[in-house]
């Protein structure tokens, strides 16, 4: 046994205070990343990446960048934008959020604050700012249209002990308001990759009066595809690309 000088118990307590230090540091360097392809009519239209990251109070921060070609029918334009997301520790449920385009010169952006059972958003188009408040209804989500890997904070409300159709109300930014969105487990299936099998979960997904498709996530509930026939659109994560190396 050691004895319990002075001396010792200085240093017992420098210890003790760096690992706190170093484990703090490693909560903080906590961090996660992907990229998906974004395919339209059977071709590559565009790319996302996202990168989520542990703050050292312990909420998540999801950065991402987009870049799309996205056509009118008339004339094809390029779009790239960028968002940020905070998931509060406490809840796993959005804080803010925020998107800016970064193509073009419009500097049209929006921002969403949630706090004391209110959203708020700010949208900021061509020049002029309007603000939209609704309160927080309690089976509320947060998928924004063309921002694919927040699929992953959708599939982890579903409940997959109860199965079956799960409705929520999807506050969608642009619009300021929510619509109903669906889930529903369909079964589980795997991918043939070079690495062997993959498990994945499949669900429908209804936008309610709007569109429908099928979500494949993996085990963690991260989205590994997306399929929406009506748009001819397929997100899939990079690295399950055919020309993947």
């Amino acid at each position: 046994m050691i004895p319990m000088t002075r001396s010792t118990v200085s240093l017992l307590l420098v210890l003790l205070i760096s690992g706190a230090v170093a484990g703090n540091a490693r909560e903080a360097s906590s961090t996660y990343s992907e990229s998906y392809a974004i395919i339209i009519k059977g071709a590559v239209a565009g790319s996302e990446t996202v990168t989520e990251k542990t703050e050292t109070g312990g909420d998540l921060v999801a950065t991402s960048q987009h870049d799309m070609l996205v056509t009118d029918g008339l004339e094809t334009k390029r779009m790239k934008f960028s968002t940020r997301m905070t998931l509060s520790k406490k809840t796993g449920m959005p804080i803010s959020y925020s998107c800016w385009y970064t193509s073009g010169n419009t500097g049209d952006s929006y921002e969403v604050t949630i706090k004391d059972g209110q959203i708020t958003r700010i949208l900021n188009r061509g020049g002029h700012a309007g603000e939209i408040t609704v309160p927080l209804e309690p089976d509320m989500v947060f998928l924004d249209f063309n921002v694919y890997h927040q699929y992953d904070y959708l599939i982890r409300r579903y409940d997959f002990k109860k199965k079956g159709r799960q409705t929520f109300a999807d506050f969608i930014p642009v619009i300021g308001n929510d619509i109903p969105i669906a889930l529903t487990h369909i079964g589980d299936s795997s991918l043939d990759l070079k690495t062997g099998p993959m498990p994945v979960r499949n669900l429908r997904i209804d936008f309610v009066g709007i569109w429908s498709g099928t979500v494949s996530v993996d085990k963690e509930g991260r989205l590994v595809r997306l399929i929406i026939p009506s748009q001819d659109l397929e997100v899939v994560r990079r690295d399950l690309m055919p020309d993947s190396n």
